[in-house]
């Protein structure tokens, strides 16, 4: 019995890449890139093929596009292949990741890009500082007011006992240690910055 092939399918990956108009060579790098892969049934799906170069491939570097389908009319001494059920539809080959498109791909690129090259700028600007160089600045800066902190009961403490009529070293003595108190209780306060 003698039958056609079916439109669009071949079997060697030579001829869809005589078809397509490109080389072996560059349809083998793609199979391997992961870019194309053959059907189910190992047979190549030239329009798919044609579809999956397309969105995977660099427009800055083409070098010539595709060549239009060309019709051809295999004859072949074989029986046809049992008809597919309708409601079966085969797995696609390739992985999800390599069906994104070049342009997926480089536009994803692009804005990385744009928002590294804005932090940049805002760190030259002074819109951003150094995580390390702000908790050491105010770290300095808690130390600095707690020791002010503890230094305020000697300077008033004179100046309070005389207008309370008081011992002026027992008072002083009663506002240190209670300070002491009070900022040891708030020793656990740390600062984070995310």
């Amino acid at each position: 019995m003698i039958a056609t092939a079916q439109p669009g399918r071949v079997a060697s990956q030579r001829e869809v890449a005589r078809r397509l108009g490109i080389s072996h060579t560059a349809l083998q790098k793609a199979q391997r890139a992961g870019r194309i892969a053959p059907e189910a049934d190992g047979a190549w799906d030239i329009e798919k093929v044609r579809a999956r170069l397309a969105d995977s491939s660099d427009p800055t570097r083409k070098t010539a596009t595709l060549v239009p389908p060309v019709p051809s009319i295999a004859v072949r001494a074989v029986a046809p292949p049992p008809p597919v059920a309708a409601s079966h539809t085969a797995p696609d080959p390739l992985p999800r990741a390599a069906q994104n498109t070049f342009h997926d791909a480089r536009t994803a690129n692009e804005v990385l890009k744009a928002q590294e090259r804005r932090l940049r700028l805002d760190e030259r600007k002074g819109k951003l500082v150094d995580k390390a160089r702000a908790l050491l600045l105010v770290h300095r800066l808690a130390k600095e007011e707690r020791d002010a902190i503890l230094a305020w009961p000697a300077r008033v403490a004179a100046e309070m006992a005389a207008e309370l009529g008081i011992d002026a070293h027992r008072l002083q003595t009663m506002m240190d240690t209670r300070l002491r108190e009070h900022l040891a209780a708030r020793h656990d306060v740390r600062v984070q910055v995310s």
